[in-house]
Formats: structure tokens, C-alpha cells, sequence
């Protein structure tokens, strides 16, 4: 068999290697010492870990009971009802707003265009009957004209 590969003494440093990679890490020096050489930091990295958790404080169970029977910070029942009244508020205020941008748009389509409003007061102007210089003369003509009859009573 030929010298193993990096893989293959990862796996032998991991204790997932076939039987075969193991009597050849055993029995050759130079795979030997280069397993050796990466088995001290994994080793030694190893230890620092196990320390290191065995350093960090678990809350005991009494803690986690007291933490989990303690009051909840939004058991107040305003604080309950707030994402209801929010909910309730955007329900009830998205439609309205809707319907006042659909009310102004049709209200911007119904508007006369500029070029309508010309032509119709073109149409009133030539409809007239009289000048407009003359229509204050028309406020001093009664509206319906009486004739005296000659030789009538009055």
C-alpha cells in the first residue's frame, strides 16, 4: 500500500478510517509521523474546548424555572389588545384610503378639459343676441311691454 493521502489521515485522525489505513498509519513511520504531527494540535485543541465549557456557567434548574415563571414583559392587557387595534386600524384605514384615491381619480377623469371649456364659451358668446356692451341697456326694458289703446279706460 502507498503512503495515505491528507484525506485519509484526516479519517484516521477522526477514527473513521478503514482497517487497512489503520495497520498502514501504525506500521509505516513517515504516515506515523505525520499522523502524530496533526493528532498533537487536534488533541490539544481538544482539551482547550472541553475546558472552556466546563468553565461557562449553566443555569441550574431552579433558575430556568424562575426565569420561565417570571411575568412576561406584554402581560399587561393593553399591551394585548395593541397588535389587534393595530391590525383593526390598517384594515379599516387601507380601504378608506383606497377609496378616496379612486373617488379623486374619477373626479381628474369627470373634469372638463381646458379645450372644452374654450369651446363653450366661444358657443355662449356667439349665441348671443345682443353685444355685451348693450346688455346693462336690456336691465332698464320691461320684460313685457304694455300698449295703451287709444280711447280705452285705463
Amino acid at each position: 500500500m502507498s503512503h495515505l493521502s491528507q484525506d485519509q489521515i484526516s479519517m484516521c485522525i477522526l477514527d473513521r478510517s478503514t482497517p487497512d489505513e489503520m495497520q498502514h498509519a501504525r506500521e509505516c513511520p513517515q504516515c506515523r509521523a505525520e499522523l502524530g504531527r496533526f493528532q498533537l494540535p487536534v488533541a490539544t485543541f481538544r482539551v482547550a474546548m472541553q475546558d472552556w465549557s466546563d468553565r461557562e456557567s449553566v443555569p441550574g434548574l431552579g433558575e430556568v424555572s424562575g426565569f420561565l415563571a417570571r411575568p412576561r414583559r406584554f402581560s399587561d392587557p393593553v399591551w394585548r389588545w395593541a397588535p389587534a387595534c393595530l391590525a383593526l386600524m390598517l384594515l379599516t384605514g387601507i380601504p378608506i384610503y383606497v377609496q378616496q384615491q379612486k373617488l379623486y381619480q374619477a373626479e381628474v377623469v369627470d373634469a372638463p378639459h381646458p379645450d372644452e371649456l374654450l369651446m363653450d364659451a366661444v358657443n355662449v358668446h356667439l349665441s348671443r343676441t345682443m353685444p355685451s356692451p348693450m346688455e346693462p341697456i336690456m336691465a332698464l326694458i320691461p320684460e313685457e311691454q304694455t300698449f295703451i289703446q287709444s280711447g280705452a279706460n285705463q
